[in-house]
């Protein structure tokens, strides 16, 4: 990368400044006070914007370079990047009062094309070199008196470097990311130790699914017993049921029976009735009969007496006086006449109530016989109806057998069949006071049953459910494996880097310190403790224990050294007033060592002329700005 072109419309103390710059070396070179570190900022800010922010400081980058004359507070800059066909050219137009510039490339406006943050507006040029701000100044920009490093900046560029050597980013360290990584394995996955994490949370949880799978596995043999309860009442309900259809039957046959035989029992009554009827009647035509010989034999007793009477009367006439016998026969005669009359009577009367008698009995003697009759009719029915009985109830018996033969004992069937209505009745209720007690029993198996089935459903569901979680475990696991392995691959990266990367970082700054002071040190040590220096008995020195051209020399060199590394692009290696405290010769040394081997554009700002004596006296062609 290379600076073609500066333009300063207005930027702190300068103001409309044009300068063109070369490919390798400018010297700018003004008195104190000219601006020199004023467009050293100038630059820094055309690439990277302004902050208006103090950062710790007593006033802002802004509010220190706002223009003093003018109140236009903006400039150009040309940069080309790339090399050969690849090289681009860019302009970069930057109001400094806006957080965004305007880029163009061939005319063309790019602004676009770039990422835009909100807090640091348009990172084109952390895009195009992978340079933040924050390096940029910690390694190719060295500000006045800001060329030694604190130890915290010393740490920032190895760590930097690092990252970027291992990462491609130098905000992305080894050490933090292995933190996010542990920490990212923490929060997705956990540890044995760990607690409230996936792993454990899905341990917890298959314990816990284990423990009620255990606690349900009993219901597997209490379901078998169930089983066998429901079995054997089934087989209870079925006996019971079907005793309780033949008693319900038997029940209905002997009710159809009752019924025919109390039909019979009415016929059997009616007959009794008819010869109750019959004997009635013959009692009265006995009794008929029996008054009829009784009036008989009145009249003729009457007919003796008078016949009697008469006789005693002639009888004693003759011995006493023949008209006594007169006066005595004419009443007897009188009375005779009239009972004669009256018998007369009697007997006419007899003979028509004799006829009516006979009529009476006769009519009785048909009724007899009419009555007889129809107990024969009633008796033929009634023993027509028992013979129907007899067959129906036979037939019945038979079908009853026929049909319950296979599921009751035949013994049992022939036992109910003979057994009275009333213990039938009675049977039949206690049977289905026995099937009330089978359903309660078989409500409560099938309630146990329900609450086993449910139980057993929900080990169904929790042997699922364990498998998931044993699948959601092992997931977790080939997680584990994948952020050790991750972990690993990194160790290994870092390693190589250490290994390869590192020594050549060191290397550089050691070919720097051997060149520059001519062998007396050549050999330094760069860890997270800092900078140190071996010295010719190989004691280790810290580098604050030098002297202080010495110690920015050093410094200069870790400078150097990591701008080397840390990007692909040759970026400008731009230093103000890093020599002051250097003699000539070693002046000398490190700007022909710069010159050799650095391809990269050097900008130095001077208030002196001792870096272009160098230069003429070496004959090394350079590019000078005045101001």
């Amino acid at each position: 990368m290379k600076i073609k072109y500066l333009k300063v419309n207005g930027f702190g103390k300068l103001e409309n400044k044009e300068m063109m710059l070369g490919d390798r070396i400018n010297i700018v070179k003004g008195n104190n006070e000219s601006g020199k570190s004023t467009l050293l900022n100038f630059i820094a800010a055309s690439f990277f914007g302004i902050n208006k922010l103090k950062n710790g400081k007593e006033i802002s980058n802004y509010d220190r370079f706002i223009p003093w004359n003018t109140d236009n507070f903006s400039g150009k800059i040309i940069y080309r990047i790339g090399e050969g066909e690849d090289e681009d050219e860019f302009e970069i137009y930057r109001d400094f009062k806006k957080k965004s510039p305007s880029i163009y490339k061939d005319g063309k406006d790019v602004t676009s094309y770039f990422n835009i943050d909100k807090a640091k507006g348009n990172e084109f040029f952390t895009e195009q070199t992978g340079i933040t701000e924050d390096m940029f100044f910690k390694t190719y920009l060295s500000e006045q008196e800001n060329v030694k490093l604190s130890k915290a900046d010393q740490n920032s560029i190895i760590q930097r470097l690092s990252n970027l050597v291992f990462s491609g980013n130098e905000n992305i360290s080894f050490k933090k990311t292995i933190d996010k990584i542990n920490k990212k394995q923490l929060e997705e996955v956990g540890t044995d130790r760990s607690q409230g994490r996936p792993i454990n949370i899905v341990d917890a949880k298959i314990e816990q699914v284990q423990k009620k799978m255990e606690e349900i596995k009993e219901y597997k043999d209490r379901k078998y017993e169930i089983e066998e309860e429901k079995n054997n009442l089934n087989i209870d309900i079925e006996e019971n049921k079907n005793l309780l259809n033949l008693l319900r039957k038997v029940k209905v046959l002997k009710e159809k029976n009752t019924i025919k035989n109390e039909k019979i029992n009415i016929l059997d009554n009616e007959i009794d009735g008819y010869s109750n009827m019959q004997k009635e009647k013959s009692i009265e035509i006995e009794k008929l009969q029996g008054t009829k010989i009784q009036k008989s034999k009145s009249f003729n007793l009457l007919y003796v007496l008078l016949i009697l009477a008469m006789i005693l009367i002639l009888v004693a006439g003759l011995f006493t006086n023949k008209y006594l016998i007169f006066l005595g026969e004419i009443p007897v005669i009188l009375l005779f006449v009239l009972i004669f009359l009256k018998s007369k009577k009697s007997k006419k009367e007899r003979r028509t109530n004799t006829k009516k008698l006979k009529e009476k009995i006769s009519e009785l003697e048909e009724d007899i016989e009419r009555l007889e009759q129809i107990k024969n009719l009633k008796f033929d029915e009634t023993q027509k109806l028992a013979d129907e009985l007899e067959k129906e109830e036979k037939k019945e018996k038979e079908e009853i057998c026929e049909e319950f033969k296979d599921l009751i004992d035949i013994n049992t069937i022939e036992n109910i069949l003979s057994t009275k209505y009333e213990k039938i009745v009675e049977m039949i209720n206690e049977n289905e006071a026995n099937m009330s007690e089978y359903k309660v029993s078989e409500k409560k198996i099938d309630l146990s049953n329900e609450e086993i089935m449910k139980n057993l459903e929900n080990l169904v569901c929790l042997e699922e459910k364990l498998d998931n979680l044993y699948e959601e475990k092992e997931e977790l696991n080939k997680k584990t494996e994948v952020f050790n392995l991750v972990k690993e691959i990194l160790e290994e990266a870092n390693d190589d880097m250490k290994q390869n990367i590192t020594p050549e970082f060191i290397l550089e700054i050691q070919n720097i310190l051997s060149s520059v002071t001519e062998g007396k040190y050549n050999k330094a040590v760069v860890d997270e403790d800092g900078i140190k220096i071996v010295k010719e008995d190989g004691d280790y020195v810290d580098v604050n224990r030098l002297s202080i051209g010495t110690i920015d020399l050093i410094f200069l060199a870790l400078r150097l050294s990591a701008s080397k590394s840390i990007s692909d692009e040759k970026i400008p290696i731009i230093l103000d007033e890093a020599f002051a405290y250097y003699d000539k010769e070693r002046m000398r040394n490190i700007l022909k060592y710069l010159y050799n081997n650095y391809d990269n554009q050097i900008i130095l700002f001077t208030c002196t002329s001792r870096e272009m004596e160098v230069f003429d006296e070496e004959i090394i062609p350079y590019n000078l700005i005045s101001l």
